[in-house]
C-alpha cells in the first residue's frame, strides 16, 4: 500500500511540473507575413552617354551597349549595379557607374 501511495505522489508531482512547463511554452509562432510576400522595389532610371564614345555596360547580369549621345530607359530591381564592361577612353573596365536605389528613381544618370 505504501508503494502505491509513493508512486501516486510521484505521478502527481511530475504532472504538476509538466503543467507549468507546458503553460510557459508559447502556443503560437508569430512571423511577419509581409516578409514572405514582399516584392523588391523597382527603380525607373535613364542612362545618357555624354562621354563622346560608345560604352559597353554591364547592367546586373546583362551586357548592353550605349552609343554616344543616346539615352536608354531602364527598370531595375533595387541594388542592381551598372558597371563599365569594356574599357573606353574616359572609363576603365570595371568602373561602377551607379547602383540602382530609390534615390535614383525617375532620374537620368549622365555618363561623362
Amino acid at each position: 500500500m505504501k508503494v502505491r501511495l509513493a508512486v501516486a505522489a510521484a505521478v502527481v508531482a511530475a504532472s504538476l511540473s509538466t503543467f507549468t512547463v507546458a503553460n510557459a511554452a508559447p502556443t503560437t509562432m508569430h512571423s511577419p507575413v509581409h516578409a514572405m510576400f514582399a516584392k523588391s522595389k523597382t527603380v525607373n532610371l535613364a542612362l545618357r552617354n555624354d562621354s563622346g564614345s560608345p560604352l559597353e555596360l554591364k547592367v546586373g547580369d546583362k551586357v548592353m551597349s550605349l552609343d554616344a549621345g543616346k539615352t536608354v530607359a531602364l527598370k531595375l530591381p533595387e541594388g542592381t549595379r551598372i558597371v563599365v564592361n569594356a574599357a573606353a577612353p574616359k572609363h576603365p573596365a570595371g568602373e561602377l557607374i551607379a547602383e540602382a536605389s530609390t534615390d535614383l528613381d525617375d532620374t537620368t544618370v549622365a555618363i561623362k
